[in-house]
C-alpha cells in the first residue's frame, strides 16, 4: 500500500482518472440517483489522500478540507473529511482506515485545526468512531445557493484539534457541507 497526501489542484490527469473511475465503482449512476443529498451543493477537497494497492490502483481516497467556521458563534478553524470511498472489491483491507489516519494527522499537525468535522450515514459511525470521532448533537449549518440551512442529511462526527471536539451547540460552516 503506498499512500499519498496531495493538495487537488497538483493531481495529475493520471491520477484524476482513476479517482473518477474510483467514484464511478463506489457510486454509480444509480446509487448517486437515490443518494438524499443529491440535490446539495458539495464542497470539493483542498487536498486529497490517494491510496494505492500493490498492483498501483487507486483503491481508497479521503478528501480534506480547511475552513473558518463558527461554533457558537465564534470563529473557529475547522478540518473537514470528505469525499471517503474505497473500492468495494477491496473494503475490510485496512486501505480507507490508514488514508483516515493519514488524513486526521495532516488536519491537526500540519493545518493546526480547532477540531475536525465530518457526516456520514448512520451505518459508518462505527467506523469513525474507532479512529476517535464523536457524535456531534447539536446543530450544524451550511451555506447553498438558495441560502443558509440547517444540515440535517447525514450524521455529524467530530474530532478533536487544538481544541476538545464540542459535543453539541451550532456550528456553521460558512459554506458548502463536504
Amino acid at each position: 500500500m503506498r499512500l499519498e497526501l496531495k493538495p487537488v489542484p497538483e493531481l495529475s490527469d493520471d491520477e484524476r482518472r482513476a479517482l473518477k473511475a474510483l467514484s464511478a465503482a463506489v457510486y454509480p449512476a444509480q446509487v448517486t440517483a437515490a443518494s438524499p443529498g443529491r440535490h446539495l451543493k458539495w464542497a470539493p477537497p483542498d487536498y486529497g489522500v490517494l491510496v494505492w494497492d500493490e498492483t498501483g490502483s487507486l483503491v481508497s481516497y479521503v478528501g480534506l478540507l480547511v475552513r473558518a467556521g463558527s461554533l457558537d458563534d465564534s470563529a473557529v478553524r475547522i478540518g473537514g473529511i470528505g469525499s471517503v470511498k474505497t473500492h468495494p472489491h477491496v473494503e475490510g483491507r485496512g486501505y480507507a482506515s490508514a488514508a483516515i489516519r493519514l488524513a486526521t494527522a495532516a488536519l491537526n499537525d500540519d493545518h493546526r485545526v480547532e477540531f475536525s468535522l465530518l457526516v456520514c450515514r448512520d451505518h459508518l459511525l462505527p467506523f469513525y468512531s474507532r479512529f476517535g470521532w464523536l457524535d456531534f448533537t447539536g446543530r450544524l449549518f451550511v451555506e447553498q445557493p438558495a441560502g443558509r440551512l440547517e444540515f440535517t442529511i447525514n450524521r455529524p462526527m467530530v474530532l478533536a484539534g487544538r481544541r476538545p471536539a464540542p459535543r453539541d451547540g451550532t456550528i456553521d460552516l460558512n459554506g458548502a457541507p463536504w
